[in-house]
């Protein structure tokens, strides 16, 4: 699955961008609105995914945040390359590419994924 694939159409392309970018919400409206878009329905999993690791990091950082300096500067870098990872998926959603984040892509594959 990893690679571009040339046969996914416009609009296909656009809606995996919006299952990226609008994040839970995106990736419920791709699923629930084109259910046959193959393309769309792999990055509103991965929507899903970056989701829970988002509410998941929530968490970490908040704990962390009761730790002066050390778990500021922690936190911040957590959230930098949540930040990160969040561009890139914009990018690669548009480059008509399936990407494999790394722990995302495990998360989704959980998910249920490879049966898409």
């Amino acid at each position: 699955m990893a690679g571009s694939a040339p046969e996914i159409s416009d609009d296909e392309r656009t809606w995996g961008f919006i299952a990226w970018l609008v994040s839970i919400v995106g990736a419920i409206l791709a699923l629930v609105l084109r259910p046959t878009y193959r393309y769309a329905k792999y990055w509103a999993y991965l929507s899903i995914s970056f989701f829970i690791a988002v509410v998941v990091s929530s968490v970490i950082t908040t704990i962390l945040g009761f730790i002066p300096l050390i778990g500021w500067i922690i936190s911040a870098l957590i959230w930098l390359a949540l930040l990160i990872l969040w561009i890139i998926g914009i990018i690669k959603s548009l480059s008509r590419e399936y990407w494999r984040p790394p722990v995302i892509y495990e998360l989704a594959k959980a998910l249920g994924i490879e049966r898409i």
